[in-house]
C-alpha cells in the first residue's frame, strides 16, 4: 500500500533519500540539466518568505518510490501553486505518480489554490505524437499551456563568436551603456532595477499561463540578493543603462560556487520604449563575459525561451546555443 510521508528537509538524511528518486526520476532528460545534490541541498533546506515549499514522498512497503513538491508562491499569483511530480523509473505504472498528483492536488486546494503548474519535459525531436510523461498529464486534466526549447551553449566554444557580436551590439548602442555586478546592485540602480523587474512577466511570452508580475521593490531586491549568498548561488547581473540612468534591460545568470560547471540564465528582457538598440544582444554578451572571468570551471549556460520569441531566439543562435529538450508548461484549473 502506497503512503505519503512529509520529508523534514532539516534532516540531512531524508532530503537526501527525496532528492535521489527525484533525481533519478528524471534519468530521460540530459544530464548536465540536472542539478547536483552538491548545489540542491542547500536551497531545498532554506526557507524563504515568498515561497511555501514542501517536499514530501510515497512510500511502498517503506520504500521511497515517488517524489513531490509543492511550492506555494506568497507575495503573488495566490491563485497558482507550482509542482514537480515524480516517480521512481523502477516504479512506475503501479500508482505511484498517481498518488504524487493526487496529493499535490489535494495540498493546493486545501491552500486555497486554483491552478496546478507543472513542467513536462519532452527530448528534443521526439517523434512520438504524445510522449509518456505529457500522455500522464493530458489523461488527468492537464493543458499544456506554453511551449518552450531548454538550450544550452558551451561557453569555450561560444567566446570566439563573441567579438564579432559585440560589434554589432555596440553600432546600435548609441547613447545607451551596459553595466554588470556581482550579487549586489549598485546603490544607483536598484531602484530602477526592481521597477524593470516588476515588468518581466508581461513582457516574456507565457501562452495560457497568465501569471501575474511580481511588485520588486528595494527591500525584496536585498533580500534576494542576501538569500542567493546564503544558499551558495553567485549572480551576475548585465544591465542596459538608458540616457537618463535607469535600468531599461537586464540579463541575469546564475552559478551555485560549490559547482560551477553549469550556469542558469534567470531573465533576459528589454523595456518595449527602449527597443531596437540590440540591448538584449548587447547585456547576454556582457554577462557571458563577465561569467568567463569569474568561474573558468563553467563550461555550459543554460536557458529556455518559449519557441514564439523568434528575437530572443536568435540571440541564443547567434551564440551557439543548441536545443537539448523541449519544456512543456502544463496546467490544470482544479
Amino acid at each position: 500500500m502506497l503512503e505519503i510521508r512529509d520529508v523534514d528537509t532539516a534532516d540531512a538524511a531524508q532530503l537526501r533519500g527525496w532528492f535521489d528518486v527525484w533525481r533519478a526520476s528524471q534519468r530521460h532528460r540530459p544530464d548536465d540539466l540536472l542539478p547536483t545534490w552538491e548545489a540542491s541541498h542547500k536551497p531545498l533546506s532554506t526557507p524563504r518568505p515568498d515561497f511555501d515549499l514542501s517536499l514530501f514522498g510515497v512510500h511502498d512497503d517503506g520504500e521511497l518510490v515517488g517524489a513531490g513538491l509543492l511550492n506555494l508562491p506568497m507575495d503573488d499569483n495566490l491563485t497558482v501553486s507550482y509542482a514537480d511530480v515524480m516517480a521512481h523509473p523502477d516504479h512506475r505504472r503501479r500508482g505511484v505518480g498517481s498518488a504524487v498528483l493526487a496529493e499535490i492536488e489535494r495540498r493546493s486546494r486545501a491552500a486555497g489554490r486554483e491552478r496546478v503548474l507543472t513542467e513536462v519535459f519532452v527530448p528534443a525531436g521526439a517523434s512520438d505524437d504524445l510522449p509518456g510523461d505529457e500522455a500522464f498529464a493530458v489523461a488527468r486534466g492537464y493543458e499544456v499551456a506554453n511551449r518552450e526549447s531548454s538550450k544550452a551553449v558551451d561557453v569555450v566554444a561560444s567566446e570566439p563568436l563573441w567579438p564579432a557580436l559585440e560589434e554589432q551590439a555596440a553600432a546600435a548602442l548609441g547613447a545607451y551603456r551596459v553595466v554588470t555586478w556581482r550579487d549586489h546592485c549598485p546603490e544607483e540602480y536598484v531602484e530602477s532595477f526592481g521597477v524593470a523587474l516588476s515588468r518581466v512577466m508581461r513582457l516574456i511570452p507565457q501562452g495560457e499561463l497568465a501569471l501575474e508580475d511580481r511588485e520588486w521593490t528595494v527591500a525584496q531586491v536585498r533580500a534576494a540578493e542576501e538569500r542567493r549568498r546564503e544558499i551558495g548561488l553567485a549572480t551576475l547581473e548585465s544591465a542596459a543603462i538608458a540616457p537618463d540612468g535607469t535600468v531599461v534591460g537586464l540579463t541575469g545568470l546564475r552559478v551555485h560556487v560549490v559547482d560551477p560547471r553549469v550556469a542558469h540564465v534567470s531573465v533576459t528582457m528589454v523595456l518595449p520604449e527602449h527597443r531596437g538598440h540590440r540591448l538584449g544582444l548587447a547585456t547576454k554578451l556582457d554577462n557571458h563575459r563577465a561569467l568567463r572571468a569569474a568561474f573558468r570551471d563553467c563550461r555550459l549556460v543554460v536557458t529556455s525561451n518559449a519557441d514564439v520569441n523568434t528575437h530572443m531566439n536568435a540571440i541564443n543562435d547567434a551564440m551557439g546555443y543548441r536545443v537539448l529538450e523541449q519544456l512543456l508548461e502544463c496546467q490544470k484549473h482544479l
